[in-house]
């Protein structure tokens, strides 16, 4: 009995077996970025697993970034067999902000108002052109960022991932600058904004008319109006090309102004060229200009020009007003049968040489004046003198008065002797360059100046050509 008892013992010992540790598996996935473990069970005897175990398993396959520790110490007090387990978590790249496009010019036309520092509103400036010059930053081109690096759970940089690039803004007449970082004008002109895409036009088309809808329009390049220009209204460009009537407004132009109509300016309205004037008609208007006229008829209007005017057409009339000319005048009519007053003033030499002849002029009344005051002076301190009154200081005042007075004197000299040259070149170019032929008649009350020399008409005239012969104004037929 015994002997069975033991040997059941003895057999009991043999069946009993030794504590087993898990089997540790260790998988990386998704690119590195994360890392699966599995405790296999093999055993019934299996044992949760040391915590240096599962260190070593994963730094056998290289793990050591995102190790979620308080799991592992969990997995050695409770372990979870058979299952993959999430064990490690690498830290992905973000994606950084995207470039962006900030405008320096103004992306909208609401054609308000603009507001003067008086508070006041400027219902001229609705702000319809937006002008810039070459060159001119229109935009700047923000880079797109980059995001912060990621890890993964092997330890390896993740770079970080850029934004994406900003849409280009580069249209037509504009140009990226040599870092990409602006946006430039390429030309002058107007800046124009469409869904983000600046676009400068070297060209400013107007379909309609200028009036309250479109305010004043100042633009750096040349100008196309379809409709009319209201009175009031100011237009300045380069060339000025305008299809229908302009009224008692202004026009400004650093070249030509062609109008297909004309102006009819209510006393009030100005061309102011550059270059040269076209229009059928010119009425009741101020019009300056550098180079030359092309009409049909100007009436009653006030006319500088530093080149010729030939009136051509139908009419091919210069009535009343009061005109200077450098060139020559070339029409069918002067004045009316009525003697209405029409002066023309030739050989000007420009209105360069009019403002220095008025100026050298103003400049004589100047001198003129303060000679009178030293006189006047004089007189009151020679009275003193007669009374035996003087005194030394009243003796260096004169002294004073006296030198002043001889200085004058001789600035008026040279004043005058600029003034008689200026008027003797006007005399020698108008024999040569200026001159009238009418091919029409030249009715009476025309009046015609060649620099210093006047011809009024008394009786008109046919077919003519009137100049400076000999020296002195001469009416041939032509």
């Amino acid at each position: 009995m015994f002997g069975d008892k033991m040997q059941g013992a003895t057999g009991g010992q043999e069946s009993m077996e030794l504590p087993v540790k898990p089997d540790i598996r260790v998988n990386v996935i998704r690119d590195a970025h994360q890392c699966e473990l599995m405790l296999q069970c093999t055993n019934p005897n299996t044992v949760p697993p040391l915590l240096g175990d599962l260190h070593a398993a994963l730094a056998e396959k290289g793990v050591t970034y995102g190790i979620n520790e308080e799991f592992l110490k969990s997995l050695t007090q409770d372990p979870i067999f058979n299952k993959q387990l999430v064990v490690a978590q690498g830290k992905k790249p973000t994606v950084g902000q995207d470039g962006s496009l900030r405008f320096l010019i103004s992306t909208e036309r609401d054609l308000r108002p603009a507001i003067r520092e008086d508070g006041t509103a400027d219902y001229k400036d609705l702000g319809y052109v937006h002008n810039v010059e070459k060159g001119q930053p229109l935009c700047d081109i923000i880079p797109p960022e980059k995001g912060e690096d990621g890890m993964d759970v092997l330890g390896q940089v993740l770079e970080g991932i850029y934004g994406k690039e900003a849409p280009s803004p580069q249209g037509l007449g504009t140009e990226i600058s040599e870092d990409g970082r602006q946006l430039l004008a390429a030309v002058s002109g107007n800046a124009v904004v469409h869904k983000n895409v600046v676009t400068v036009q070297e060209v400013l088309k107007i379909k309609g008319n200028v009036d309250n809808s479109t305010g004043d329009i100042y633009f750096v390049g040349d100008v196309y109006i379809d409709g009319d220009v209201y009175s009031g209204f100011t237009v300045s460009g380069v060339n000025l090309i305008i299809r229908g009537n302009v009224e008692g407004a202004t026009l400004i132009a650093a070249g030509d102004v062609s109008l297909a109509q004309g102006m009819n300016g209510m006393n009030r309205g100005v061309i102011n060229a550059v270059g040269s004037v076209k229009a059928r008609y010119l009425q009741n208007c101020t019009i300056k200009a550098e180079g030359d006229v092309y009409a049909d008829t100007i009436m009653y209007s006030n006319l500088e020009c530093d080149g010729s005017v030939e009136l051509g057409g139908k009419r091919a009339t210069l009535i009343g007003g009061r005109s200077y000319l450098a060139g020559r005048l070339i029409a069918k009519t002067l004045g009316t049968e009525a003697h209405t007053a029409t002066e023309i003033n030739m050989a000007t030499t420009g209105m360069a040489a009019k403002r220095q002849v008025e100026q050298l002029s103003a400049n004589i009344q100047t001198i003129d004046g303060e000679i009178i005051k030293l006189v006047q002076s004089l007189n009151r301190l020679d009275s003193l003198r007669k009374q035996n009154r003087l005194t030394q200081e009243h003796a260096a005042i004169i002294q004073q008065i006296k030198e002043r007075y001889i200085a004058l004197n001789s600035d008026r000299k040279n004043v005058v002797a600029a003034l008689e040259e200026i008027k003797s070149r006007q005399l020698q170019e108008s024999s040569l360059n200026s001159y009238i032929e009418c091919k029409g008649r030249i009715h009476t009350g025309v009046r015609i100046t060649f620099g210093p020399l006047t011809y009024n008409v008394q009786d008109s005239f046919v077919n003519c050509r009137i100049g400076i012969i000999d020296g002195d104004i001469k009416v041939s037929t032509l």
